[in-house]
């Protein structure tokens, strides 16, 4: 998978720009505040219509300006493929891939791998478990698309049971449809579960052998 080339206008301190980037290895280099990150963030943002940042998305508009645009020409197995994301002020970013706009963020995971390490990472560390789970989902959903299925399919079942649990202060003989959604949750969550605890599992074995030859190097 290549990125071949970028183009931004009006995204964070971008007026306009456009980028191409080699096969091999690219550098970006400046001076502080230049946009470095900025394009890293608009890579980021193709692959999973999310900032690395947590940024909103009236956040990275161009000072002044009421959308942004982003169009990143890719080569993945020898086929070429474009993504747009559109950044509006007011409404919802939109996104399409090759031309043909998607209706669900879900539907652009795994074309686009990217991994990203910021300082923001460290909030693995620092914050509590819902972040460490955040930064599972998002390598999963690029992994696995039975995953981003499962997830959904449970996210979707959590708010069904949270709103029935809500409904039955005042009407009680919806209480029978209670099993139904925890049945959903018990069977989406054990798949969940056992993806996570399959990607921990082959995460630690690449981490310790990493860490190892690490300290061997650090420490001879």
């Amino acid at each position: 998978m290549i990125i071949e080339s970028i183009r931004l206008k009006n995204f964070r301190n971008y007026e306009s720009l456009e980028a191409e980037f080699s096969k091999n290895i690219n550098i970006f280099y400046g001076d502080n505040a230049q946009g470095k990150t900025n394009i890293l963030e608009s890579i980021f943002l193709s692959a999973t219509t999310k900032s690395h940042r947590g940024s909103k998305e009236r956040e990275m508009i161009r000072l002044g300006e009421d959308e942004a645009h982003i169009r990143l020409y890719m080569n993945k197995k020898n086929v070429g493929h474009k993504i747009d994301m559109h950044l509006k002020k007011n409404n919802p970013k939109g996104a399409a891939i090759d031309g043909l706009k998607i209706k669900r963020s879900s539907d652009l995971y795994g074309l686009l791998h990217v991994i990203s390490f910021s300082p923001e990472d460290l909030q693995l560390v620092k914050n509590g478990p819902s972040e460490r789970r955040r930064f599972m989902d998002m390598e999963l959903c690029q992994l696995d698309r039975m995953y981003i299925s499962n997830l959904m399919s449970y996210n979707k079942a959590l708010f069904q049971r949270n709103n029935l649990l809500k409904q039955l202060s005042v009407n009680r003989e919806l209480f029978p449809t209670l099993e139904i959604w925890n049945e959903q949750l018990v069977r989406y969550g054990k798949e969940i579960i056992e993806s996570r605890k399959k990607f921990i599992e082959e995460l630690n074995s690449i981490s310790v052998a990493k860490h190892l030859r690490l300290s061997i190097i650090s420490f001879p």
